[in-house]
C-alpha cells in the first residue's frame, strides 16, 4: 500500500505542482508577450504619426536636393529627439517608387544607443535604391491605418519591428513614407524580465498551496484508506471455504471513505446470495442463447441463408443473408404475383435483435399480401405502410426497394422507400439506379409513394442490397462503400449467382476474419434471362418458335437439334394435352440453350412413361420424348400453378 498508492499520491500531486507551474508560465508569458507587443506596437504607431504630421510641414522634395539646409538639420534633430525620448531604435523617411521597386532616401536618425553603427547617414539623402516593399508599407501608402506594422530581419540592423505611416503635403497628397523600428531583442528582454517576476510570485504562492495540499491528503484521504485496505487485507487472507469471518469496518471519516467501508460491509453479507444469483443468472442466458440460435434457424428457414430459385421460367432469383446477431433485422422476399409479373422486394428494419426480427416477419408478410391483392404497385406500397404505422405500438420504421417484373413487356417497375439506391447491370456494365427515394415504412399513415419504371430486357440484372454491404467495415475503420461494390458488380460472372457470389467473397475478403461484423447483410439479385412468347396452341404457331431457335447465337447443326426436339414437344402439347395456350421461354447460357414449355393442358408428366425397346410398343408420341431426350442434354418436368412445365437443355458441342 505505501508502495503503490502513496507513490502515486506524491507523484500526482508533483505532476500537478509542476503542470500548473507550466501553466502559469505559458499564461504569463502569454500574457506579457501580447500586452508587450500591443505597446510597443502602439508607441511605433505613435511615432510614426507625430512624424507623418511634421514633416508634412515640410517641402519632401526640396529637403531631399538640400541634405546640408537648416530645415533638414531642423528636421533631423527632431526626429532624433523623438528616437531617442520614445525608445525607438530608428526613424526614417523614404519615397516609395511602388511601380519600379525603388525607394529614394530622405533622411534617417539612430537613437544615440545605435547612432554608432553609423547605419544612417545624412548623406545618403537623394539616393535611389532597390526596394522589397512590404505588405504593411503598402497599406501605409494607400492609407490604411490598421495594417502597418511588420517584422525584418537583416545582417546589419538584427531583428526590428517596422511600423510605417503616410506622409502628406499642404495639399493632402501623399507625398512619402515614414518608418520606426523597434529592436526585437529589446522587446524579448522586456518579455523575459516581467515574466520572471511574475512567475517568482506563483511559484511562492503554489509551493506554500502544495505542502499545505500535501498534508491535509495524507491526514484526510491516505491514511484512512490504508486502514480500509488493511482490514480487506486481512479479511482476504483468514479466510475459508467455511469460514468467512469478518469484522466489520469503522470509520469516523463521515465522506465517502467511510461510505466505502460501509458497502463493504454490506457487500461481504451479500457474497454468498450474489453467486447463486449468477448461477441463476447463467443458467438464464444459456437457455437464452439456445432460443435465439433456435429463432435464427426459423429465420433461415423462412427466407433462406442463401436462395437460388427462378420465377415464370425468365427469372433467375439469387438471395444471400448474415445477420449481425442471432436474428437480423433484414428481409427479402421473391414471388410471382396473380398477373404473372414477379416480384421482389428487399428491406431493412430499424433496430437489431429479436423486436427487429419479429417487426421484420410481420412487414414481410404484410408486404406480400398487399402486392398480392393490389396491382398497382405504389398503391400496395402505400397501403401496407398505412397498416404498419397502426400496428406499430413501438414507433419502429424499415426502409424497403420493391420492384416488379414483367416479362411481356420487358419493363421494371419499382418503389423505393428509403432504402439504398440498387444497382443494375446491363450489357455487363453496373451502375447505380438513380431514383427518388420516399419517406421508409412505419413513420407517417398517409405518406405517397412514386412508381417509376424503366426497360429490363435479356441479360438485365437488379441487385438489391441493405446498408450492411456498404457499411461493412475493415480493420483499418474503412468502409467497403459503394465504389467497392461497383467494382465486385462489374467483375463477377453476369449472371444473379454470379453477382452475389462476388460481392459475398469480396465483403469477405476486405472484412478479413477479425472484423466484427456490425450490421445485417442483405443481399438479393434478379436477372432477366432470355425471351417468352405466349403461343396459341396450334401447329401453326411452330413457325414463331422455328424464328426464335434460328436467331440463336449458335452453329446450325446446333440449331437445326433444339428445333427438332421443340417441334416434337410442341406437337405433342397440340395434339394431345387439350391446352388452349403455351408460353415459350428461352435463353442462351455461357456454354448451353435451355428452352422451356408451358402448357395449361391436363396434368401430365411425360418423363414418367417408360420407354420399351421394340418401336410398336410405343404410344403414338411416346417415341417424341424418347427422341427428345436423345437430342437433350437435360430434360426436367415439374407442375406449377395448374401448368406442365417442361425444361430442355442442350448443351454446347
Amino acid at each position: 500500500m505505501k508502495k503503490s498508492l502513496l507513490n502515486k499520491i506524491i507523484i500526482y500531486s508533483l505532476a500537478i505542482f509542476f503542470g500548473t507551474i507550466l501553466l502559469a508560465v505559458a499564461i504569463c508569458t502569454t500574457t506579457n508577450v501580447r500586452q508587450t507587443l500591443n505597446a510597443t506596437t502602439n508607441a511605433t504607431k505613435s511615432v510614426t504619426r507625430i512624424v507623418s504630421q511634421l514633416a508634412g510641414k515640410y517641402d519632401i522634395d526640396r529637403l531631399v536636393q538640400t541634405p546640408d539646409s537648416e530645415e533638414y538639420q531642423e528636421l533631423t534633430e527632431t526626429l532624433r529627439s523623438i528616437c531617442n525620448n520614445d525608445g525607438v531604435e530608428y526613424i526614417y523617411i523614404f519615397i516609395p517608387d511602388m511601380d519600379n521597386n525603388e525607394i529614394t532616401f530622405v533622411i534617417g536618425v539612430a537613437s544615440d544607443e545605435r547612432k554608432r553603427q553609423g547605419s544612417l547617414e545624412k548623406s545618403q539623402a537623394g539616393v535611389v535604391m532597390e526596394h522589397h516593399f512590404l505588405e504593411s508599407e503598402i497599406h501605409a501608402w494607400n492609407g490604411d491605418t490598421e495594417n502597418v506594422s511588420a517584422t525584418r530581419s537583416s545582417e546589419r540592423y538584427g531583428r526590428q519591428m517596422c511600423t510605417y505611416a503616410l506622409i502628406r503635403n499642404q495639399n493632402d497628397e501623399p507625398v512619402a513614407l515614414v518608418g520606426a523600428d523597434y529592436s526585437v531583442d529589446k522587446i524579448y528582454k522586456e518579455i523575459v524580465y516581467n515574466t520572471a517576476v511574475k512567475l517568482l510570485k506563483v511559484v511562492i504562492v503554489l509551493t506554500i498551496l502544495f505542502i499545505l495540499a500535501a498534508f491535509f491528503i495524507k491526514k484526510k484521504i491516505y491514511e484512512p484508506i490504508a486502514f480500509l485496505f488493511e482490514n480487506v487485507k486481512n479479511y482476504i487472507s483468514n479466510k475459508t471455504d467455511d469460514n468467512r469471518s469478518f469484522e466489520p469496518i469503522k470509520l469516523n471519516t463521515n465522506d465517502e471513505i467511510q461510505r466505502l467501508a460501509d458497502y463493504f460491509n454490506e457487500m461481504v453479507q451479500d457474497v454468498d446470495s450474489y453467486a447463486d444469483r449468477v448461477k441463476s443468472l447463467a443458467s438464464q442466458q444459456a437457455k437464452a442463447d439456445t432460443e435465439l440460435e433456435v429463432a435464427k434457424r426459423i429465420q433461415y428457414g423462412i427466407m433462406g441463408e442463401k436462395k437460388e430459385s427462378s420465377l415464370a421460367h425468365n427469372f433467375m432469383i439469387s438471395a444471400r443473408m448474415k445477420s449481425a446477431r442471432q436474428v437480423g433485422g433484414d428481409f427479402y422476399d421473391s414471388f410471382l404475383l396473380k398477373n404473372g409479373k414477379v416480384c421482389v422486394f428487399i428491406g431493412d428494419v430499424s433496430g437489431k435483435g429479436i423486436a427487429a426480427a419479429l417487426f421484420m416477419a410481420f412487414i414481410k408478410t404484410l408486404m406480400r399480401e398487399k402486392l398480392m391483392d393490389i396491382p398497382d404497385l405504389a398503391q400496395a406500397v402505400a397501403e401496407a405502410n398505412r397498416e404498419i404505422c397502426n400496428s406499430n405500438p413501438e414507433g419502429m420504421f424499415a426502409t424497403s426497394f420493391i420492384a416488379v417484373c414483367d416479362k411481356k413487356t420487358g419493363t421494371l417497375e419499382y418503389v423505393n422507400a428509403g432504402h439504398n439506391k440498387p444497382v443494375i447491370i446491363h450489357n455487363g456494365k453496373a451502375e447505380f439506379l438513380e431514383c427518388r427515394s420516399c419517406i421508409a415504412l412505419g413513420i407517417f399513415d398517409d405518406s405517397e409513394y412514386e412508381q417509376h419504371e424503366m426497360t429490363f430486357t435479356s441479360g438485365d440484372i437488379l441487385y438489391l442490397y441493405t446498408d450492411g454491404v456498404t457499411e461493412a467495415v475493415n480493420g483499418d475503420k474503412k468502409f467497403f462503400g459503394e465504389e467497392m461494390l461497383l467494382e465486385a458488380c462489374n467483375s463477377s460472372e453476369q449472371t444473379a449467382n454470379g453477382v452475389c457470389e462476388k460481392v459475398s467473397d469480396s465483403l469477405k475478403k476486405f472484412m478479413g476474419d477479425t472484423t466484427e461484423q456490425f450490421d445485417d447483410i442483405t443481399m438479393l439479385a434478379v436477372e432477366q434471362r432470355g425471351q417468352s412468347l405466349e403461343l396459341v396452341c396450334e401447329m401453326s404457331e411452330l413457325a414463331k418458335i422455328k424464328d426464335c431457335i434460328f436467331d440463336l447465337s449458335v452453329d446450325n447443326g446446333q440449331k437445326k437439334k433444339i428445333y427438332l426436339a421443340c417441334e416434337e414437344i410442341f406437337s405433342n402439347i397440340a395434339n394431345y394435352s387439350e391446352a388452349k395456350n403455351v408460353e415459350f421461354c428461352y435463353y442462351k447460357n455461357a456454354d448451353s440453350v435451355t428452352v422451356i414449355f408451358a402448357d395449361d393442358g391436363k396434368l401430365f408428366n411425360p418423363l414418367a412413361r417408360k420407354n420399351e425397346k421394340d418401336f410398336d410398343d410405343f404410344d403414338e408420341g411416346g417415341m417424341g420424348i424418347s427422341l427428345v431426350k436423345e437430342l437433350c442434354s437435360g430434360i426436367h418436368y415439374n407442375s406449377t400453378d395448374g401448368k406442365n412445365v417442361l425444361s430442355l437443355e442442350f448443351a454446347d458441342k
